[in-house]
């Protein structure tokens, strides 16, 4: 394990805060872009159409989906074999408890459809599978690639529903529901890639490399954005292949914190990153019963739904999380 191993680990939560704070992001109604393009002048358009493709949700899912490749595999990637029952219950429990449990809320209030489940479905089918594809005697690069061919053959079966749903909205068809965990299973396993090569990585990051890195990051989520809106491709297919550079980004990002500390506000609110991801719109809603969103109360949606995040990460997600550890140390027999 690297010297430097604690900085990096860090940095991770910070990243791990910022993906969350860019899917909320997106699903934030912002009163800026109208403001912006209601100048009807060159310079508010301009910033109209930048603030409308900032924040790109699906390409921070897929960073989230590399990330945990990452760090499932990096603590396990020279173990010969790994204790399958403690290792799934303790995933399963640190993922769905609260995942149960904002369900059950939002049902309640006739918002179920705000939950972010598709997602949360593909993390635990991944950590289903990745003791068994542990299993199999062929390099983590040729699963990789068997990955990707079956990533491309469901996308084919299912790519008239993909179509339809890119300009029907309210239609999500067999491909939403069967199709997603296989064909962003390619992401996931590009974590476990890293996991593999980050110790024998010996370049050096610096902070002018790093922000660009960054700021293409960026960029690609905007070009996906554009490409859903201008050729109705979906995210769905952008966001597999862009994964790629988003490997690369995090390669960059982990180099980086080794010879650099993460800011500390930003790792300890990594902390919550799940939490903030899995019920911001159920928060966002439930603050709109009290305020209009408006350019005055913009950024108090924000902080209060970070606010709000905290207390039923405090209230739920550690708790869990804490359950998930003792259960798994119990079945170890540890």
């Amino acid at each position: 394990m690297p010297a430097n191993n604690k900085n990096w680990v860090s940095g991770i939560s910070s990243i791990r805060f910022v993906l969350a704070l860019v899917v909320f992001l997106s699903h934030l109604p912002d009163p800026f872009i109208a403001f912006f393009k209601a100048q009807h002048n060159i310079f508010g358009t301009i910033a109209g159409v930048t603030m409308s493709h900032l924040f790109c949700g699906p390409t921070a899912v897929i960073a989230f989906f590399i990330i945990s490749g990452f760090v499932i595999h990096y603590p396990l990637k020279d173990s010969k074999s790994i204790a399958v029952i403690p290792f799934l219950t303790r995933r399963w429990l640190r993922v769905g408890i609260p995942m149960l449990a904002i369900s059950l809320v939002a049902a309640r209030y006739g918002m179920f459809w705000s939950i972010p489940l598709w997602s949360l479905y593909c993390e635990l089918f991944y950590y289903t599978i990745y003791p068994f594809m542990r299993a199999i005697k062929i390099t983590w690069i040729n699963k990789l690639y068997c990955a990707y061919g079956l990533s491309g053959i469901v996308i084919g079966l299912f790519i008239a529903d993909n179509i339809w749903f890119s300009h029907h909205i309210h239609f999500r068809g067999v491909y939403w529901y069967a199709g997603l965990a296989i064909i962003n299973l390619p992401c996931w396993l590009l974590g476990v890639l890293l996991a593999l090569r980050i110790d024998k990585i010996t370049d050096k990051v610096s902070t002018g490399k790093i922000w660009l890195y960054r700021f293409l990051m960026v960029a690609l989520g905007a070009l996906c954005i554009e490409l859903k809106w201008r050729a109705h491709i979906n995210f769905d297919y952008s966001v597999v292949v862009l994964a790629l550079a988003f490997y690369k980004w995090l390669q960059q990002e982990i180099l980086y914190y080794r010879d650099h500390r993460p800011w500390g506000f930003t790792e300890y609110l990594g902390n919550f990153s799940y939490t903030l991801y899995l019920c911001h719109m159920l928060l966002i809603a439930a603050i709109s019963h009290f305020f209009a969103m408006t350019i005055y109360t913009w950024v108090v949606y924000i902080l209060l739904t970070l606010i709000l995040s905290y207390l039923v990460y405090l209230v739920l997600e550690y708790p869990a999380h804490r359950l998930a550890q003792r259960v798994s140390r119990a079945m170890a027999g540890k």
